[in-house]
């Protein structure tokens, strides 16, 4: 089974002479964003979907820090709002992973592709992230394993 899918990301940060920095007057802000499959099949038997846990289709870290307000430290106080940098980046990616699935019988199938987002950040930032459209396609193999040189033996799957 392999689901295919546009995945944007937004991650936007800034640092500014306003924002609490460390003991040396540097400060600092980081944003991650990033977005994560799972693929699940109930039917007949006991289904084994491969990899079982979720995989990342796409992640980003941005940081972004400074020690310029320390040196513009008087000149930054007089400005309405303060001194700052800001970096904003985003992206759009298609990306797509094959899953297996072991110990198929006959029988109807019901295939549910999910995702989840994993935001997080420090300073002054934000994460956003959004999928769509998603594509699944399924498609029967027969798998093989090389056990012996020479021989192989089918892993039985209807």
């Amino acid at each position: 089974m392999r689901p295919s899918a546009v995945v944007g990301l937004l991650t936007d940060v800034t640092v500014s002479s306003k924002q609490t920095g460390s003991s040396t007057g540097g400060v600092s802000s980081s944003a991650l964003a990033g977005v994560d499959f799972t693929v699940s099949v109930t039917g007949p038997g006991s289904p084994q979907v491969i990899p079982s846990g979720a995989v990342t289709y796409d992640s980003r870290y941005i940081q972004i820090s400074t020690n310029l307000f320390q040196a513009l430290a008087t000149q930054c106080l007089a400005i309405t709002g303060g001194c700052f940098i800001t970096f904003n980046e985003s992206t759009v990616s298609a990306h797509s992973f094959d899953w297996i699935v072991k110990n198929l019988q006959s029988g109807t199938y019901t295939v549910t592709t999910s995702w989840k987002d994993t935001l997080a950040g420090t300073g002054i930032s934000r994460s956003l992230a959004c999928v769509g459209p998603l594509n699944m396609t399924v498609q029967q193999n027969k798998v093989f394993r090389f056990n012996t040189p020479g021989g192989v033996t089918p892993i039985n799957t209807p």
